[in-house]
């Protein structure tokens, strides 16, 4: 009686276990920090390729029709007997001035220092940031960001290798690690002396830790497309795997310039607003 008894309790102690188990729903994994941190850094970071590329003095001349721009000088006087390094300037000022091309608002300094002429495969160019702050078209909200060096090869037409070392994005509220190993191509706009027709193609890694600390790493699925004329990027898949949590994956569209990209977690997808 009394094995029959203990087996008798064993079942219903088992059988409420289950049935309360089967009760708790399972919270969905809703962080989305993480990817919306990287398109703070992501964006900008990338951006100093296109910027470099279309005011770099080439043989056919300097590739700069914008409206408003930075002020840009070269530096000659630490050169060695080749004729290199040498150091660009380019100089968007204290006050800031809106990007005709993006119509971001940028201040402080890119500094890029050349070690062969620019046309030339091979060709290397290493950009240190002074001061430099990014807002919108409104100047408000600036975001801070600098560097140990952003390191850019010209690997041949409209290739290039773009690797951004101890990346950093500071605003008032946060900041942010950042740094990335990427090929990028320029897909158009590279027969013309405009900017405003340029396209820029990424693929590669990176990764960085988010405004709570939490590291997480990136890897490009499908080729990031990023617009001259665009504030973000218009295209291309990637997954952000945050540290002791599941991938997701971030679809930033179809080619359509706005500020909209989805997040995939476990099958559930939602929207969220790029930086």
């Amino acid at each position: 009686m009394k094995r029959i008894l203990f087996f008798a309790v064993v079942v219903v102690v088992g059988l409420l276990s289950l049935t309360l188990n089967s009760c708790k729903k399972q919270t969905p994994d809703t962080e989305t920090q993480s990817s919306v941190d990287n398109t703070v850094c992501e964006g900008e970071f990338n951006k100093s390729l296109p910027v470099i590329n279309s005011i770099t003095i080439k043989e056919q001349g300097v590739k700069d029709n914008r409206t408003a721009g930075p002020t840009v000088t070269i530096d000659s006087s630490h050169m060695g007997a080749s004729g290199f390094p040498k150091t660009m300037y380019i100089d968007f000022g204290t006050t800031g001035i809106e990007d005709s091309l993006d119509h971001k608002v940028r201040k402080g300094q890119m500094v890029v220092k050349f070690y062969n002429y620019w046309h030339i495969a091979g060709a290397t160019a290493v950009v240190q940031l002074y001061d430099f702050k990014v807002a919108n078209s409104q100047g408000a909200n600036f975001v801070q960001y600098s560097v140990d060096s952003i390191i850019i090869i010209h690997n041949g037409p409209g290739s290039f290798t773009h690797n951004v070392i101890g990346g950093h994005c500071v605003a008032s509220d946060y900041t942010l690690d950042w740094s990335s190993n990427r090929t990028v191509t320029q897909t158009e706009g590279m027969t013309t002396l405009t900017p405003f027709d340029d396209v820029f193609s990424a693929t590669g890694t990176s990764k960085g830790k988010d405004r709570n600390g939490k590291a997480y790493t990136v890897t490009i699925k499908s080729p990031i497309i990023k617009r001259a004329t665009c504030s973000w990027m218009e295209s291309g898949i990637l997954d952000i795997t945050p540290e002791g949590m599941s991938a997701r994956t971030i679809d930033y569209g179809s080619g359509t310039c706005d500020n909209k990209a989805s997040i995939t977690i476990d099958g559930n997808t939602f929207t969220f607003n790029m930086n």
